[in-house]
Order: C-alpha cells, then sequence, then structure tokens
C-alpha cells in the first residue's frame, strides 16, 4: 500500500517538475541583460556637435597672372563640428605674397602679413565612417599694417579620411580672390593646393 503510494506520487512529481525546469530555461535564455540592451541603444550615436580643427599649408598660384605673383599660406583653424556634417571655424594665418617684380611702396619681391576668418565647411560624405569631402567656403582680412595687405575670399574641396584615429590627412583644391587695400597691388585670383590635418 505504501509502496504503490510513493509511485504514484512520483509520477505525478516528475512532469510538474520537468515543466518547471522548462519554464526556467525559458526565462533565462529570452530575458537580455540589462547591460546588454544599454550597449546597443548607445552604440555609434554621436554628440550633436564637438570641437575640431584643422591646420594646412596652402600654395598658390595667380591665374590672371601667372608666374609673376605666387602665395605661401599656413592655416590653423579651430571650430566646431556638427553631427549633419557642417562646420564652422575660425582661421587664423600666416601669409607670404612673392612676385617677381617689386611694387612701388612693396618690401622687395616677398611680404607677410596674417589673417584672421570666418570659415563654413560642410561634409558631403557626411554619412560615411571612412571618407570626408568637404566643401569650404570662407572669408576675412589681413591685419597687420604691411603693404601687403588685402581682403579675400575662398571657396575649396577637401577630400581626405577619418578613420585613422584623432589626426587625418587630406589634400584640397580651391579659388582664392584677393582685393587689395594698397592701390599698388592689382586684384588675385588664385588656384590654391592645400596639403593639411583634421582634428575631429
Amino acid at each position: 500500500m505504501k509502496r504503490t503510494a510513493l509511485l504514484t506520487a512520483a509520477t505525478l512529481l516528475l512532469p510538474a517538475g520537468t515543466a518547471v525546469n522548462a519554464l526556467a530555461q525559458n526565462d533565462t535564455t529570452t530575458v537580455p541583460k540589462a547591460d546588454t540592451v544599454t550597449t546597443t541603444q548607445t552604440a555609434g550615436v554621436r554628440p550633436k556637435a564637438w570641437f575640431s580643427f584643422l591646420t594646412e599649408i596652402r600654395m598658390g598660384s595667380d591665374i590672371l597672372d601667372y608666374p609673376k605673383f605666387m602665395t605661401f599660406d599656413w592655416n590653423v583653424a579651430p571650430g566646431v563640428s556638427f553631427r549633419n556634417g557642417l562646420s564652422l571655424r575660425i582661421p587664423v594665418e600666416a601669409v607670404v605674397g612673392m612676385t617677381k617684380e617689386s611694387y612701388n611702396d612693396y618690401d622687395g619681391y616677398y611680404s607677410s602679413n596674417g589673417t584672421l576668418g570666418l570659415n563654413i565647411g560642410y561634409d558631403l560624405l557626411n554619412k560615411s565612417n571612412r571618407w570626408r569631402l568637404e566643401l569650404n567656403a570662407a572669408g576675412g582680412s589681413t591685419y597687420l599694417k604691411t603693404p601687403y595687405r588685402f581682403a579675400y575670399a575662398d571657396l575649396n574641396l577637401k577630400f581626405g579620411s577619418k578613420h585613422l584615429g584623432a589626426y587625418n590627412m587630406y589634400v584640397g583644391l580651391g579659388l582664392r580672390y584677393l582685393s587689395p587695400y594698397n592701390p599698388d597691388m592689382t586684384q588675385k585670383l588664385l588656384f590654391n593646393f592645400t596639403v593639411g590635418f583634421w582634428a575631429l
């Protein structure tokens, strides 16, 4: 009698234990860990804006009066980049103008000055994680009282990488228009070649 009762109880408990075990396994496999959910939600999200800057060397020659006038410039431009591909920078330049003929009141065959301006750029490959193609428009003016004084307007196209770490190299081509303050200088339209680094 006791033996029969024990066998009956065991027979009833075995399916119940199997069902509980199966439910426990299903709970374990279907509920993700909290840190997994958090990682998935936050991965790949860029801030809306961040500090960035570029530094470049630019060489130019006068299209209207080649090869009588050429330039060599060094540019540092701190600013802000935005998630939508736009950037806003303040370029500060050391500019050198070189000429084969000295102008009246012009310091020999070359002269230098500094410029301060405003630069607006847009990354045409904004959605790419590897490459950057930035169209830049800029304008500014020299600020030192030398014979080499002018206002300028720039249009440049710059191509480079953005996956090599903190600094990414680029090359660029563009045009610069110079409107001189010195009446002894003529207006200039320069074709520019640029090599530089982005820090993004």
